[in-house]
């Protein structure tokens, strides 16, 4: 069935809905309910369930509990042992201005490179304190994090987002050497690591809400957003931490960590293998250090695993609308419409703003995946055009997409490791994602007419 302009109802009702009542998990499920409606009519509540074990089965779903559930164990049990403590002890001799601060921030998720999640959770429970005590606001920290994320996991050829792109672009033709060779070609992953480094360093101006956030944190008020704007979502994540977890020495925060990264990188980009060679490797350290006991072990990843479990349930409902969304044919109908009278020289360009629209209104990168690469791809190569821009074109959308989607996983793992709610972290990125992605519009423009 042809649903035509009909498709794109659940994503504006989560949209509009969401930015007027500032309520994203409500208005999730809201659409979802919508979207049922539409696909099965009468039959919708007995389908709705179904969607649900569905989105539930879902590989997605399941790796991406895994990595809440291993990445928050890692960073608990960092916590737990002093080692974070360790980590912000040293870290805190250096960033003593917001400069600083939101500067060293910048430069830690190269070290944590190897997933976005690890960046999105890990720097802001070692850091937060610090970037507070700086006089950073978290909307800034927010920001940062958020560009930084998915864009050094696309640019950089051994992360969990390169590994699932170059297993999708093999079924077209294409190899780890083309991905490689598209990398200057992915142009808006680019401008967002620029554009973050240069707000970082003072060189591009604050502006907007994360001027008006300097100005609230230099006048005396909480690093964090006011308590009127925390009521975007029903997810809960600032919890107490203890401040008497005494420092340990710092291997006990690297070695974990580079066991991570290695076994991810030796079981061919596999993070799920590093998320539990390295916490066997804490616990053995531990152990040996007795700075925890085994018992204290496993209760701290239960513990963590109470934090995730809202998170959890509202990336439930994204997976749903995806699923929604790709029964009502939303993304072909988004491709089809716009790809009717393109043009060679036009092709980068009008693949980047598609998968740009598509992106954020779906917010799942890794599905649209399976749906882009095999339309575009064997299309550039028809037309003549270097399928290395298409590819570049391709992820850049996915990626400026997932960077401002409400119900973006990214979103809602930066509220997690932050506290700043999805609206608010759109409204403050807003004017720096649309600089980098007017940057990566025009080159690839100019890119298809050379």
């Amino acid at each position: 069935m042809h649903y035509g302009f009909i498709c794109c109802v659940p994503i504006l009702v989560l949209l509009v809905g969401g930015f007027a009542t500032k309520r994203i998990t409500e208005m999730l499920i809201v659409s979802t309910m919508i979207g049922s409606v539409i696909i099965y009519k009468a039959g919708f509540f007995g389908e709705y369930i179904n969607l649900i074990y569905g989105a539930l089965s879902n590989s997605s779903y399941q790796f991406i509990l895994i990595l809440l559930i291993g990445i928050g164990s890692l960073t608990a049990l960092w916590e737990k042992s002093g080692s974070l403590s360790g980590f912000r002890d040293k870290l805190g001799k250096w960033m003593t201005t917001p400069r600083r601060s939101i500067l060293i921030t910048w430069l830690l998720t190269f070290v944590m490179f190897i997933d976005d999640y690890l960046v999105l959770l890990a720097i802001p429970s070692s850091i937060k304190k610090l970037t507070d005590r700086a006089g950073v606001p978290r909307e800034h920290l927010a920001y940062t994090l958020n560009a930084m994320g998915a864009s050094i996991c696309i640019l950089i050829p051994c992360t969990s987002w390169s590994a699932f792109t170059i297993h999708e672009i093999e079924k077209v033709g294409m190899s780890f050497r083309d991905y490689v060779h598209a990398i200057p070609y992915m142009m808006f992953p680019f401008f967002s690591v620029l554009v973050s480094f240069l707000l970082a360093a003072g060189i591009l101006p604050k502006t907007g809400r994360i001027k008006q956030a300097y100005t609230r944190v230099q006048n005396g008020g909480p690093a964090l957003p006011p308590s009127e704007e925390k009521g975007a979502s029903v997810v809960g994540t600032e919890k107490a931490e203890d401040e008497d977890v005494p420092s340990v020495p710092l291997f006990n925060f690297f070695i974990p960590l580079i066991m991570l990264i290695a076994v991810t990188i030796l079981f061919d980009r596999s993070i799920t293998h590093g998320i539990i060679a390295a916490l066997l490797c804490m616990l053995v350290m531990y152990k040996l250090q007795k700075l925890i006991t085994v018992a204290d072990f496993f209760n701290t990843i239960f513990e963590s695993i109470k934090q995730i479990a809202a998170i959890a349930f509202v990336i439930l409902f994204a997976f749903i609308i995806a699923a929604e969304n790709e029964l009502m044919g939303f993304a072909p109908y988004i491709i089809n419409t716009f790809t009717r009278f393109i043009t060679p020289q036009l092709l980068p360009l009008v693949v980047f703003i598609i998968m740009t629209i598509v992106s954020f209104a779906m917010g799942d990168g890794w599905s649209l995946m399976l749906i882009s690469m095999p339309i575009f791809i064997p299309m550039a190569r028809e037309m003549g055009v270097s399928t290395l821009a298409a590819l570049g074109a391709t992820l850049s959308g996915l990626n400026i997409g997932v960077v401002c989607c409400l119900q973006s996983d990214a979103l809602f793992m930066t509220y997690a490791g932050t506290g700043v709610p999805n609206i608010t972290q759109i409204k403050s990125g807003l004017p720096y994602v649309l600089l980098a992605g007017g940057l990566t519009a025009l080159s690839y423009l100019l890119i298809g007419f050379i």
